[in-house]
């Protein structure tokens, strides 16, 4: 996505790193824990973050579980220097992502857009076993993504 998003603004986005922490399956919202099938005891890395132009423009706005059982595919989606697209390739491991859902939720970054609707995705990431391993949402700054509100 980290790509895509590059693509559309036609510049590098870096990393905004809000919150990284550890936690256990049990302290997650039960719609994450269950697309991420853990178990109450599982350690979970919970992240959020925000893509951002050089100038500091949020473009997305993201949280991320991660169930934390393979160290070096944990460190890759926790890099506190790297969006995970970057890491990942950089890593050259490749996952399999699987979209949950789509749809227009509130933009939560303070600045002009605060509030507005925008547009988000809800996915998970499988490793080469099939195994999820990542649970994603994503909401995009609508003054980059913009919504037909008037439909």
């Amino acid at each position: 996505m980290t790509r895509l998003l590059e693509a559309l603004v036609g510049r590098p986005l870096a990393l905004d790193l809000t919150d990284q922490h550890i936690a256990l399956g049990r302290d997650l919202d039960p719609t994450v824990r269950a697309a991420l099938g853990c178990a109450d005891a599982d350690p979970v890395v919970v992240r959020r973050s925000t893509l951002i132009t050089s100038d500091g423009a949020a473009v997305s706005w993201n949280c991320v579980a991660v169930v934390a059982t393979d160290d070096e595919l944990t460190a890759l989606l926790t890099d506190e220097q790297l969006p995970i697209g970057h890491s990942l390739a950089a890593a050259r491991r490749y996952l399999a992502r699987t979209v949950l859902g789509a749809g227009v939720t509130r933009w939560p970054v303070s600045g002009d857009q605060e509030d507005l609707p925008c547009a988000y995705k809800e996915s998970v990431l499988c490793d080469h076993r099939s195994t999820v391993v990542a649970h994603l949402h994503e909401r995009f700054n609508p003054a980059y993504v913009p919504l037909d509100v008037a439909r």
